[in-house]
């Protein structure tokens, strides 16, 4: 009976240690499941990086804002705007919002404020509203805009104002992507500016070359 009652004591004793290293090693697999579980995806697997030659993608934005040099090219007809030597070189200031449909091509609107003093120290001055559609093969980090827009502007020397008038451009340039954010360049544009009246004998028109320093900023 007392060997009986020590037996029975022991097992009690031991039992404890039995089934808490059980647990213990049920606890450790659960463990090492939760870490795979949880275990971080590695960085840069869902990044979309775009390559050089595909600077801009469909729906990309640009805000683009130029000051440029003008020169008068052509001058004719009694509407004292445009009659000939009135005209010296101005200058010229544009702000303008374009966004990509495709990689390579763009459509936007530009407003621009011009002047040209003219010989008797008086100021002729333009205000055009220009809808653009641009093309622009890329480089590498080089952007090639090729655009040709369409508009109205306000016109007016002392008293005389004249609107609508036509406004017809095309410009061409060369850009440089220094960071995503931005790009820097030059182009060349060239305007033809109508005046049509009643009186088609006073009919004038004017021609306009600039070339232009743009910056570009790209959301």
């Amino acid at each position: 009976m007392k060997r009986l009652s020590a037996l029975f004591c022991a097992l009690l004793l031991i039992s404890p240690f039995a089934f808490a290293e059980e647990n213990s090693g049920t606890g450790d697999i659960d463990i090492n499941n939760d870490i795979d579980q949880e275990k971080p995806e590695e960085e840069g697997d869902d990044v979309a990086i775009k390559s050089p030659s595909n600077l801009n993608e469909p729906g990309d934005q640009f805000i683009r804002i130029s000051l440029m040099a003008t020169f008068p090219l052509n001058f004719g007809g009694s509407f004292p705007l445009y009659r000939d030597g009135q005209l010296s070189i101005g200058g010229a200031g544009s702000l303008g919002y374009h966004r990509f449909i495709t990689s390579w091509w763009a459509c936007g609107i530009d407003v621009y404020f011009g002047y040209h003093p003219t010989i008797g120290e008086n100021i002729f001055t333009y205000i055009p509203f220009v809808l653009n559609t641009t093309i622009q093969p890329t480089f590498k980090h080089f952007e090639f805009p090729i655009t040709l827009g369409v508009g109205a502007a306000m016109e007016n020397y002392l008293s005389r104002t004249y609107f609508p008038g036509l406004i017809l451009k095309g410009q061409a340039g060369v850009f440089y992507r220094a960071t995503p954010s931005w790009s820097f360049g030059a182009e060349g544009d060239y305007m033809y500016m109508p005046q049509w009246f009643n009186n088609s004998d006073v009919n004038d028109y004017g021609l306009f070359a600039s070339f232009a320093l743009v910056a570009r900023y790209h959301f």
